[in-house]
């Protein structure tokens, strides 16, 4: 998700004033603080975005940032998981900057046959430490004509268990494009991409499948900045497949049901999703998300902390 935007339209206008003033108090200052990096000031104005959780995983000045999310979660087709969510970070510059993670899944149910092929006795099975696909991405933020700009190329290594549906079974790859502009407390936002992974899509709630193929997916919503530095999301959104693709799941109904190749779009997929990010303090944030699948009836509901070693600057965590 990305940052609370009212922080980010206040140091555009303040950054300059900030680095005037200590530029010409620098002389008279010499014992005291090391030179501000210039771009340390700047960068706190740009998107600081990961859609796996909230502000701050990736970190708005040049550095180093890590964070820890752990969500509990449920969805209306295979029940209850638990996931933990280590992720690293580097910002390099102003625009640029890279970041992996991989899901641990703590337990997860999966769709077992337990009988035999000839009389099968379908039954969900309790998991537990396994894992997902890894991510990579690489992203860069820039600003036009008072439009923000976020371009992501993700890559799916395949660490994650195809037999539970958790992975691809294949390097993926995923490309975004997220378009935004502030209007005071209110954000419009927009996302359009393609790539061959379901999976690195919308990576803060997990489902119970992975679609494999080339994929489009568009997403529209808006950001509302809430008093006491709350943070609300929510955007409709639609993944459709563009050929023939193969679906990993851990789901026993609707059309997600096993493993299969196929050409009629079992992938395709879409709906409304919501999110609303709670700071506790600096480093940890309390989230809660609802995702609703208006193509697969499903549902998906959780919570979670996130953990940030690197806080937020203070003009976008606390506003």
């Amino acid at each position: 998700m990305h940052p609370s935007q009212a922080g980010r339209s206040l140091l555009r206008s303040g950054s300059a004033a900030i680095f005037f003033f200590a530029f010409h108090t620098a002389a008279a200052r010499a014992q005291a603080v090391p030179t501000v990096d210039l771009d340390e000031l700047v960068a706190v104005s740009t998107a600081a975005s990961n859609d796996s959780g909230p502000a701050g995983i990736v970190p708005s000045a040049r550095g180093f940032n890590g964070s820890l999310g752990t969500t509990t979660q449920h969805d209306s087709s295979n029940g209850w998981s638990s996931i933990l969510n280590p992720n690293i970070a580097y910002r390099l510059n102003r625009y640029l900057s890279i970041n992996a993670g991989t899901p641990v899944y703590v337990f997860i149910k999966d769709y077992e046959n337990k009988g035999t092929t000839a009389k099968p006795d379908y039954a969900y099975q309790p998991k537990r430490a396994v894992l997902g696909d890894t991510t990579l991405s690489f992203e860069g933020d820039v600003s036009f004509v008072s439009i923000d700009y976020t371009g992501t190329f993700s890559m799916g290594m395949p660490t994650g268990n195809t037999d539970y549906g958790l992975g691809a079974g294949q390097v993926t790859f995923s490309n975004n494009n997220h378009f935004e502009r502030t209007f005071n407390w209110l954000t419009p936002q927009i996302e359009l991409g393609y790539g061959d992974s379901s999976n690195l899509v919308d990576q803060r709630i997990r489902k119970s499948y992975v679609a494999v193929g080339p994929l489009a997916h568009f997403q529209a919503g808006a950001s509302f900045d809430l008093p006491f530095a709350l943070s609300f999301d929510a955007a409709a959104y639609e993944e459709l497949p563009l050929a023939k693709d193969i679906i990993y799941s851990t789901t026993g109904s609707g059309k997600k049901k096993v493993t299969t190749s196929t050409n009629a779009d079992p992938s395709e997929d879409n709906g409304f999703i919501t999110s609303l990010d709670i700071p506790l303090t600096p480093h940890i944030t309390l989230s809660g998300f609802y995702n609703r699948s208006l193509r697969d009836h499903d549902d998906v509901a959780g919570f979670s902390f996130t953990f940030l070693l690197r806080a937020a600057p203070r003009a976008i965590s606390t506003h």
